[in-house]
């Protein structure tokens, strides 16, 4: 499987002279053609302990490589001296999500200057607090004035985000690029009514947005590892001071794979065989 190249990517957002730190992963085989790429935002606990990816992001990160993908992490957190935020109240955190939507835009643009990167097969995907950085991203921008390049992507998927900001009277209605929510029903850290809610708001509009609702599941569902426990660190959620329920679901776990591929092959990001069949030499 690919190994990490840990990376330096300039962000001059952050301040002069300074980077983001990004895990890449390159798939080992070698392509006829530039390659899909994948922003994925980790989540309020960072990407892992001691630098090393998360159970979820190692898994995701590796269903990603074997479908062709190139992947980087942009590490919002570290780069600015922090571990986690996931124990923070909301309105105490430094680290917006609107401040991770800037990183996304140093990460893309360092990104598409590879030559092994098609910039027209680019994902964003975040969990939780990186999936409100992905809606972040792609509201980004005047509706007068249309989206910039910079915040178009072929497809981006945000796991149960928080979507409270953007279902309110004053939210932003429309997105820069197709969009996937998949939320658990009985997620009580970033419920799923408000994504549901904003959905509807924006309606037919293209792009186009969807979620999908998992039947029984709480954050964190799509984890490998872990049991289901209420965190009562978390200061946050639907009932604040009580803590918040996290932990996997097997069974709407393997769901969203499913549907993230076929997702991800409709867009034309995943070769298929015959495509695969017809880039080879004769």
């Amino acid at each position: 499987m690919a190994q990490a190249e840990i990376v330096a990517i300039p962000a001059p957002h952050l301040g002069e002279g300074k980077t983001l730190r990004g895990q890449l992963f390159v798939p080992e085989a070698k392509a006829d053609a530039p390659r899909s790429a994948a922003i994925l935002l980790h989540g309020c606990g960072g990407v892992g302990g001691e630098g090393k990816l998360n159970a979820r992001h190692t898994m995701w990160k590796d269903w990603l490589v074997e479908r062709g993908f190139i992947v980087v992490f942009p590490e919002s957190f570290t780069s600015r001296g922090y571990a986690e935020v996931c124990t923070q109240k909301f309105q105490s955190r430094t680290i917006k999500q609107s401040d991770r939507s800037d990183d996304v835009v140093a990460t893309r643009k360092w990104l598409t200057a590879r030559p092994d990167v098609d910039a027209s097969k680019l994902v964003i995907w975040g969990w939780s607090h990186g999936g409100g950085a992905t809606i972040a991203t792609i509201t980004r921008s005047g509706v007068l004035s249309g989206f910039s390049d910079e915040v178009k992507f072929a497809q981006a998927i945000a796991f149960y985000p928080g979507c409270s900001l953007y279902a309110n009277a004053k939210g932003p209605k429309s997105i820069s690029s197709p969009l996937a929510l998949i939320v658990g029903e009985a997620d009580d850290w970033t419920p799923a009514a408000p994504c549901k809610e904003w959905i509807a708001q924006i309606g037919d509009k293209k792009p186009t947005a969807t979620i999908t609702l998992v039947p029984g599941a709480y954050h964190d569902f799509d984890n490998p590892a872990g049991k289901l426990r209420v965190r009562k660190d978390v200061p946050n959620g639907v009932n604040p001071g009580q803590g918040v329920t996290v932990g996997p679901d097997p069974v709407a776990r393997e769901a969203a794979k499913v549907q993230i591929d076929a997702l991800l092959r409709e867009r034309g990001l995943i070769a298929t065989a015959r495509n695969k069949a017809n880039a080879s030499p004769n």
